[in-house]
């Protein structure tokens, strides 16, 4: 059994921690948080054990493993010290908001000897290895065209103050946060992005959010397939993505990707559900098995370079 400690217990943090409430290969045992008071319930009910400082619990001999849900903006400095403590390490995505503090982070792990995994959860679940499956092995021959879209009622969910509200936090609007996932899932089996144009702005004026509220995104693979990404804060909790390929298309949709979809040449459609999934587990038990030996963890160094080296151009074209 993997013992963790979790940094950051906001909504995410402990959606996190509950995934793997009943595993029997990686639990949260105990955390830090900058403001306990926020999680004083949900310590109360877990009894994890709450420490008052972040490196305390990196000193910790009891803690094999760091969880961190924080902002993208502090991972690579928490990166750096729970691999300098010899700490495993699971970070949400983007590692970074650069390719070179990407890189940084990575080979800091790497040079320590830690195991380090990106929380792609998407990754896991049945859908998603289906439709990545059916890319990578040629079911749908030569693959021309991509698209994805990833939205969330942001704007109406996050608290006030929250870092989730900061530009520097989330340039590009969705794209960071959301968006980051399409990007990943299509670069591990397309490859490098050329190039990228943008259209992201705000189109409400009714609130106080100074985030981009609508991005959309064209991108050029070195393959040659072109993509399309659309993601927002600002609308209904949505997921597609889906791939065109000269001899069929597949499909992952629905929020909780509950419906892989494959269309046969002849126009002829199967839908496979596969619903109520805990990808979010499955990935932190992936992360226990790749330290254990047991397993290797889905997504690769060399995927998490091209997402980030992707992610950033599209964030220049905002600036």
């Amino acid at each position: 059994m993997i013992k963790a400690g979790i940094v950051g217990l906001g909504w995410w943090g402990q959606l996190l921690a509950r995934s793997i409430e009943s595993s029997d290969k990686i639990r949260v045992t105990s955390g830090f948080t900058r403001t306990p008071s926020n999680a004083s319930e949900f310590v109360k009910e877990t009894s994890i054990k709450l420490y008052e400082d972040f490196e305390l619990l990196l000193e910790a001999e009891n803690i094999d493993a760091i969880i961190l849900a924080t902002p993208h903006s502090v991972h690579v400095d928490q990166i750096k010290l729970a691999a300098k403590n010899k700490k495993h390490i699971y970070v949400e995505k983007p590692i970074a908001l650069t390719l070179a503090e990407t890189r940084s982070a990575l080979s800091a792990a790497r040079t320590a000897g830690v195991e380090i995994a990106v929380g792609f959860q998407r990754r896991c679940h049945p859908s998603m290895v289906a439709a990545l499956s059916a890319v990578r092995d040629g079911k749908i021959g030569k693959i021309l065209h991509v698209e994805g879209h990833q939205s969330a009622p942001g704007l109406r969910i996050y608290k006030e103050g929250s870092w989730r509200q900061a530009r520097e936090e989330q340039p590009a609007g969705g794209m960071t946060g959301m968006g980051i996932h399409l990007l990943d899932s299509m670069v591990s089996v397309l490859g490098a992005v050329e190039d990228v144009t943008v259209k992201s702005g705000k189109i409400l004026h009714d609130n106080d959010s100074i985030l981009d509220d609508m991005t959309s995104v064209l991108l050029n693979f070195e393959n040659g397939a072109t993509g399309y990404i659309g993601t927002s804060i600002a609308t209904s909790l949505y997921f597609s993505l889906r791939f065109f390929g000269e001899k069929g298309v597949v499909e992952v949709r629905n929020p909780d990707l509950g419906e892989f979809v494959y269309t046969d040449p002849m126009a002829q459609i199967t839908v496979t559900e596969n619903k109520g999934f805990n990808m979010e587990g499955a990935s932190l038990e992936l992360f226990a098995d790749q330290i254990t030996g047991n397993a290797s963890f889905p997504v690769t160094d060399k995927d998490v370079m091209l997402s980030s080296e992707a992610l950033e151009k599209i964030i220049m074209k905002t600036k």
